[in-house]
C-alpha cells in the first residue's frame, strides 16, 4: 500500500511534466530531430556546447522535432551542460547507414559502435580521434569507473580510441544447472573439476531426477553447429574455439590449440555414455529452449544475463515443480591449471569521437557525466517523477513507465557496468538473487581473446573458422580417435589457408596489442 501511494504521487508529477512536453513528443514522424536548444529554447542554451551524435534507434519509439521538449533529453542537457543533437538511425541497418553517411562526408562529433571496428570504416580510415589527453583533462569519472580491461579493449598502440561501456558480466557464458536435480540424485557439492562434472551428469542420467519413471533425462544440451552454448565444455581447458590464443609464438584460433583435444575427448565420452543431447548437432534455438523449458535438460550453457531468465523459463514450463536453476563456476579440466570459462567480452558498446568533431572536449564531458553517480542513476532508472520515485535515498523504479513514456531508447546512454542502488531498485527477491549470482561468477572467470577488436578478415579466411565442425563431429559422434583425427585436420587446415589466417592474426596482434 505504501508503494502504491508513492506511485500515485509519482503519476501526478509525471502528468504535469507530460503536459509541458506533449507538443514535441509525437514519435510518428520521420523527420530528423532538431538539435536541443533550437526554436524557443535557443536563448537558454546559446552558450552551451553542442555535440552531434549518431546512434541506432534500438527499434524503439524515439523523440523527434525539438529534442529539448522531450523530458529525458532535456534532463541530460541540463545536468551534463552539453547540448545534444541526437540523430537516431534505423537499428536494422545501422552500420550500413553509418557507411553511407561517412561516404557522403556527413560526420557526427561522436557515434555509437559495438567495438572499435564494426565494418563502418571510420577507424580503419583514420577518422577517429585518440582520447588520452582529453580523458586525462576532462574525464575524472571515466578514469574512476572504467576498469582496465575495458580500456585495454579500446586501446591500440597506447592510444585510447573510444569511450567504452564496460561489461557488467565480462565472461560471456556460464554453466546453468538444475539444482533441484542435484538434490534429487544426491549431489551435495557443485562440481569443481571435469571429473566431478562427469559424475554429476551420470547421476542425472541414472537417477530419474525428473521423477517420471523414464530414463529420458538429457544431462547436458547444446545447440546446432557447435554454437556458443557448448563453449563451457572447451572452457574447462581454457579454450574458446573462435578466439585468438598464443601457441608457440603465433596467435591461433582456439580450436588449433592442443587443449581443444581435451574438450573433444570429454564430449566424446559424454556422447558415448548418453550424457550429451543426441541431437546437439541439429538443435535449433527454439528446440533447444523447449527441451530446457519442458524439464528434459539438467545442464546447459548460456549468457550471464539469463541468470534469472532460465530459472523462470523452467519454472513456467513446470508448474507445481520446485524448480531451482543455478549458475555455477566453470569446473577445471583434468590436467589443466590455467584460466577457465568462456571468452571475455570486455565492452558492450563504444562511443567513438571523430577527428572532425567541433568540440571534442564537450563530448568527453558529456560521457564523464554519464559515469557520475547522477548519470548512472539516470541512465538506468530514468527521470525522477517519470520513471522512478525516491524517498530517503531509496529508489522505487516502475518498469512499465519505460513503454508508457517511450523512454526505452535511454539504454543507449547507459555506460557504466554496475550500480548497486539502481540494480536493487530494478530487481528484487529471487530475481535479484539469481542475477547477482551470475554477475559474481562472470566477474571471477573468463578467457582473454588476443584478437578482440581485430578487423574482420576476408570471407575466404573467415570461412576457415568453421571448418573444425566436421572433424569434431566425427570424433564426438562417430568415435574417431582424437589425437590422430585432430592432428591430421590441423595439418591440412594450415596448408589449405589456415596458416594465412594465423599470419594475419599474429601480425595484427604484434602491431596493435603486443606489449
Amino acid at each position: 500500500m505504501k508503494q502504491t501511494r508513492k506511485w500515485l504521487s509519482l503519476l501526478t508529477v509525471s502528468t504535469m511534466l507530460l503536459v509541458t512536453a506533449c507538443s514535441g513528443s509525437d514519435n510518428s514522424g520521420t523527420e530528423s530531430p532538431s538539435p536541443a536548444g533550437t526554436g524557443g529554447d535557443a536563448g537558454q542554451t546559446a552558450k552551451t556546447p553542442t555535440i552531434k551524435i549518431y546512434v541506432p534507434d534500438l527499434s524503439k519509439a524515439v523523440p523527434t522535432g525539438n529534442l529539448l521538449q522531450d523530458p529525458t533529453v532535456k534532463y541530460m542537457v541540463e545536468k551534463s551542460g552539453v547540448n545534444l543533437d541526437i540523430n537516431f538511425l534505423p537499428n536494422a541497418n545501422y552500420v550500413d547507414q553509418l557507411k553511407l553517411k561517412f561516404a557522403a562526408g556527413e560526420f557526427p562529433d561522436v557515434f555509437m559502435g559495438f567495438g572499435l571496428t564494426q565494418g563502418d570504416g571510420a577507424l580503419d580510415n583514420g577518422l577517429v580521434m585518440p582520447l588520452n589527453d582529453l580523458i586525462e583533462q576532462y574525464g575524472p569519472n571515466l578514469k574512476k569507473n572504467i576498469p582496465q580491461y575495458a580500456w585495454d579493449a579500446v586501446t591500440i598502440n597506447g592510444q585510447i580510441m573510444g569511450i567504452p561501456e564496460p561489461s557488467n558480466t565480462p565472461s560471456s557464458r556460464l554453466f546453468y544447472v538444475r539444482k533441484d536435480w542435484m538434490d534429487a540424485v544426491g549431489v551435495t557439492q557443485v562440481p569443481k573439476t571435469s571429473d566431478e562434472l562427469l559424475e554429476m551428469f551420470r547421476k542425472f542420467r541414472d537417477g530419474d531426477p525428473n521423477k517420471n519413471g523414464k530414463k529420458d533425462e538429457i544431462a547436458f544440451t547444446m545447440r546446432e553447429k557447435f554454437s556458443w552454448t557448448g563453449d563451457m565444455i572447451w572452457g574447462m581447458w581454457g579454450i574458446s574455439p573462435y578466439e585468438g590464443i598464443e601457441l608457440n609464438g603465433e596467435i591461433v584460433p582456439g580450436f588449433v590449440h592442443p587443449n581443444m583435444k581435451k574438450g573433444l575427448a570429454f564430449m566424446q565420452t559424454m556422447y558415448k555414455e548418453g550424457l550429451l543431447d543426441s541431437e546437439f548437432l541439429v538443435n535449433s534455438s527454439s528446440i533447444w529452449k523447449q527441451k530446457i523449458a519442458s524439464g528434459q535438460a539438467g545442464s546447459w550453457g548460456f549468457t550471464p544475463q539469463g541468470g534469472y531468465e532460465y530459472h523462470k523459463v523452467v519454472q513456467d514450463g513446470l508448474p507445481g515443480v520446485a524448480v531451482d536453476v543455478i549458475t555455477i563456476p566453470t569446473p577445471r579440466g583434468t590436467g589443466y591449471d590455467g584460466p577457465v570459462g568462456s571468452v571475455i567480452f570486455p565492452v558492450n558498446k563504444t562511443y567513438l569521437v571523430m577527428k572532425s568533431a567541433k568540440d571534442p572536449a564537450a563530448v568527453v564531458k558529456f560521457f564523464d557525466w554519464l559515469f557520475s553517480e547522477e548519470g548512472q542513476i539516470f541512465s538506468e532508472l530514468g527521470v525522477k517523477g517519470i520513471n522512478y520515485a525516491e524517498e530517503n535515498g531509496n529508489y522505487f523504479y516502475r518498469e512499465s513507465s519505460e513503454q508508457e513514456h517511450k523512454t526505452e531508447w535511454r539504454a543507449l546512454f547507459k555506460m557504466h557496468a554496475y550500480n548497486e542502488k539502481s540494480f536493487n531498485a530494478r530487481y528484487s527477491g529471487i530475481q535479484r538473487e539469481k542475477m547477482q549470482a551470475a554477475i559474481d561468477i562472470s566477474n571471477k572467470e573468463g578467457l582473454t581473446s588476443l584478437t578482440m577488436g581485430m578487423p574482420a578478415v576476408g570471407q575466404n579466411l573467415f570461412n576457415l573458422y568453421y571448418e573444425f565442425h566436421e572433424p569434431a563431429a566425427r570424433i564426438i559422434v562417430e568415435g574417431a580417435p582424437v589425437d590422430e583425427t585432430w592432428d591430421a585436420f590441423i595439418k591440412q587446415w594450415r596448408a589449405n589457408g589456415g596458416q594465412e589466417l594465423i599470419n594475419e592474426m599474429t601480425n595484427w596482434y604484434n602491431k596493435n596489442k603486443k606489449k
